[in-house]
């Protein structure tokens, strides 16, 4: 089972200076979020910072977490918090490192979605795209528009001509009908990443007219890494940064180890900040008895 702590990864020296993240005091420090927080995906809307996690099977999963200044968190809502939202499905698994994987937040148009995919179903693995226009109320979330993704860690991106994309582990890229769940077929393959193994955990991003594709390889053990290429088109090719990988503490003796699955996000000074899992190590590396 993965868990995970939150990093942001501007801080990963351990501490940095940011009037905006702490108003009053300045300097803070990892982790921000303490404990089994895998996977963290965050967004920011109006000021206020929402991330969202993976749970796998343990129920209400996918907690929404809100923050004012990066640093101080309250758990707000679960997406997937009524049985009735996906009928029978936590009663259909049996494995400890099934469930809910991998949720990515996004906002767009005055609504709130999380993407995801639950694992250890008898037909295989299906996605869900949960919804809500009050992210700190759990009645207010949806019932999930299902999908039957080609792979796991499904992201969502809106482009500017309106089309909405998930890109997933692979790294492949489809067009999604967010109403229908139905996707563009066959999945189109845009990045294999930089040779680690295990590219999963993508983030797609459009910034002065470059497509950033953000991913996590290496195996989520001590190897995980992330790496980003960009693109001028949405299908590629993408170019790899010749500094990649952009954040990994491997072949180290960090405190912080299996530092990756890292989402990129913005402040409302336009400022760019992510958040990452980590471990906080036991001897030899071996052991991390806090999660990741």
């Amino acid at each position: 089972m993965k868990l995970s702590f939150g990093l942001p990864l501007a801080l990963l020296a351990g501490a940095i200076a940011s009037p905006l993240a702490s108003v009053g005091n300045s300097t803070f420090y990892n982790p921000v979020l303490p404990g089994w927080h895998s996977d963290p995906s965050c967004f920011q809307v109006k000021g206020t910072f929402f991330c969202a996690i993976s749970t796998f099977i343990s129920f209400p999963g996918i907690p929404i977490y809100a923050s004012k200044d990066l640093i101080n968190w309250k758990l707000v809502s679960h997406a997937w918090n009524r049985e009735s939202q996906l009928p029978g499905v936590s009663a259909s698994t049996v494995g400890q490192q099934d469930g809910m994987f991998a949720a990515t937040i996004r906002y767009h148009d005055g609504e709130f979605h999380v993407a995801c995919e639950y694992l250890g179903l008898p037909d295989g693995i299906i996605g869900v795209v949960f919804k809500t226009r009050d992210p700190f109320n759990d009645k207010a979330w949806s019932d999930p528009v299902t999908f039957k993704t080609s792979n796991i860690d499904p992201d969502l991106f809106w482009d500017d001509d309106g089309k909405v994309y998930s890109v997933m582990a692979g790294i492949t890229l489809q067009e999604i009908n967010l109403k229908t769940g139905e996707l563009s077929q066959p999945p189109l393959s845009i990045w294999n990443g930089t040779g680690g193994t295990y590219p999963e955990g993508p983030h797609l991003y459009k910034k002065d007219g470059w497509y950033y594709l953000l991913i996590a390889e290496g195996g989520t053990e001590g190897n995980h890494s992330v790496t980003i290429a960009r693109s001028h088109t949405i299908t590629g090719p993408y170019e790899s940064n010749p500094n990649n990988p952009i954040l990994t503490n491997r072949g180290t003796d960090e405190y912080f180890q299996t530092v990756g699955h890292a989402d990129l996000f913005q402040d409302t000074n336009g400022k760019w900040w992510g958040m990452s899992l980590a471990t906080r190590t036991g001897p030899e590396l071996e052991f991390y008895p806090m999660g990741r």
